[in-house]
Order: structure tokens, then C-alpha cells, then sequence
């Protein structure tokens, strides 16, 4: 297996917890989320429990709905490592 499949393999292996971890900590229920969405309640469980693999279809509507981009949202590292997108404070 290459790096960028390990890569791969590790974000999406977290990606569930990840997705829960920013829904409660921005005080949202799965209900409310899946109104915002338009993702079933259900859909949005199993995504969090890792029972099913998020697609684009499943990971715009959520990365729009926490504001997130959508490699900040999945915990991915893209592009050239040396460039930082925040500024620094």
C-alpha cells in the first residue's frame, strides 16, 4: 500500500468520530443536523458509528453546514505542507 492510501485508510477510519466530535461540539443534535442537511437521522448515525462511508453526496451538505472546508472537515492534509491557509495570531 503507497502513503497516500495509509493516508487515505487513517482518515477515513477516524472520519466518524471526527464528524460526531465536531457535531456535539458545536451543540447540535443529529436531529437538527439532519435538518439542516437534508441527511436522515439514521444516515448521520451510521456515518458517525463508521457502519457506512461517507460520499461527497453526504460530506458537502455537512461541511457547509458546520462551515468547515471540506479537508478541514475530514481531518485530511492536501496540497504543499508548507502552506498554511489560517492566519497566524
Amino acid at each position: 500500500m503507497s502513503g497516500g492510501d495509509d493516508e487515505t485508510a487513517q482518515v477515513m477510519t477516524s472520519l466518524g468520530a471526527r464528524l460526531r466530535a465536531i457535531r456535539q461540539a458545536r451543540g447540535l443534535t443529529l436531529a437538527q443536523l439532519a435538518a439542516v442537511t437534508g441527511i436522515s437521522v439514521s444516515t448521520l448515525s451510521r456515518l458517525e458509528s463508521g457502519q457506512r462511508e461517507p460520499g461527497l453526496r453526504h460530506l458537502l451538505p455537512l461541511a457547509r453546514a458546520h462551515r468547515l472546508p471540506l479537508d478541514e472537515l475530514v481531518g485530511s492534509r492536501t496540497g504543499d505542507p508548507r502552506v498554511h491557509p489560517r492566519p497566524f495570531t
